[in-house]
């Protein structure tokens, strides 16, 4: 009797889970027939939600969509085409990809402006009558035959697929901390406030270091606060090396950042704070971290990092990118019901 309660007791979707979250049983939601796909962002649009995600290999940001928040499938596969096809220089969406839908609508990297030789890190929101998108762009340089800055860029639309984006960065790496990059810019727009707020890391092209703060009355032009960054490792051992890549969401009480630890070059974890203001005393969760790598064997074994949050139906749903044995895939945690424990 009890062997048998002990077997019914184990969980894998609970394992590297704290604070009431576990995996979604069909883990990864995406990425096991197209290839290395990362940094997921997922927007509710009409009665469907979209992912924005990148695509390592074609260094470009790719689009997926289901009903449910959980069972994506590339964007193609609902049979939208658009006769527009034709690529042009201030254009990154529209192209359709003739492979039998395996990878969708893509947005396009402009290889003509050297900040755009890749797009990556994709975040969407809904704000003043349009869409928005702002997104990393990396600049190749051929000598060391590797990227060599990172920059943010801005795109908007009147739909969540087709898109309008700037010829020119809205944030650049121009601080002694943010060394030669600023990506993964997560953005709310407070309309008490009419300002569009950004949290973006820095530090590194591959490795940010610590995770900044800006704000912008249209989301072109951006301040970034003195204060900055306003958020460092704490040089435990859960963040020995670095924090980054961050989403954060503002509620009654103030707040809630969900961001990634490093420990060292491969080992990420997902944690969370909370801050009355989004820039001064972040407290850190006491379960910290709240999500660590799968157990032995599985696709999200070595490293979890990357957190995009969305409310559903009394729970959250969190999607992270998962690595293992050097492949990087998107999956989904959920937490029932909304109290978090900070």
């Amino acid at each position: 009797m009890g062997k048998e309660n002990k077997m019914r007791a184990y969980d894998p979707g609970k394992i590297g889970c704290y604070a009431g979250w576990r995996r979604y049983e069909n883990n990864p939601v995406i990425g096991e027939r197209i290839g290395e796909v990362s940094d997921a962002m997922v927007l509710p649009v009409g009665d469907k939600y979209y992912m924005y995600y990148t695509h390592r290999f074609l260094k470009k940001i790719l689009v997926a969509v289901c009903e449910n928040a959980l069972d994506f499938r590339p964007f193609a596969e609902d049979g939208v085409t658009d006769e527009n096809t034709e690529s042009k220089a201030y254009v990154i969406g529209n192209t359709f990809y003739s492979d039998g839908g395996d990878y969708g609508y893509s947005l396009i990297r402009r290889p003509e402006l050297k900040w755009e030789a890749a797009v990556c890190q994709p975040f969407v929101l809904f704000a003043k009558g349009k869409y928005h998108m702002f997104y990393t762009g990396k600049r190749y340089d051929a000598v060391s035959d590797d990227y060599d800055r990172a920059v943010i860029g801005h795109a908007t639309g009147n739909n969540a697929i087709n898109w309008m984006a700037s010829r020119t960065p809205v944030l650049e790496p121009d601080c002694l901390w943010e060394h030669n990059a600023v990506c993964y810019p997560c953005v709310i727009y407070d309309e008490k406030e009419s300002l569009f707020k950004m949290w973006y890391s820095a530090g590194d092209i591959e490795k940010p270091l610590a995770i900044g703060y800006a704000v912008s009355p249209d989301g072109d032009n951006w301040t970034k606060v003195s204060e900055n960054p306003i958020m460092k490792n704490d040089k435990s051992v859960l963040e020995k090396e670095r924090v980054g890549a961050c989403h954060v969401v503002k509620t009654e009480e103030g707040y809630l950042m969900f961001y990634t630890a490093w420990q060292d070059a491969f080992k990420a974890r997902i944690c969370m704070a909370k801050s009355e203001d989004g820039i001064h005393n972040w407290i850190r969760h006491s379960s910290n971290p709240i999500v660590s790598g799968g157990q032995f064997g599985a696709w999200d074994v070595e490293a979890v990092y990357r957190p995009v949050v969305l409310k559903k139906d009394n729970k959250w749903i969190c999607y992270y990118t998962g690595c293992a044995r050097g492949n990087k895939r998107i999956g989904a945690l959920i937490h029932q019901g909304m109290e978090l424990g900070l």
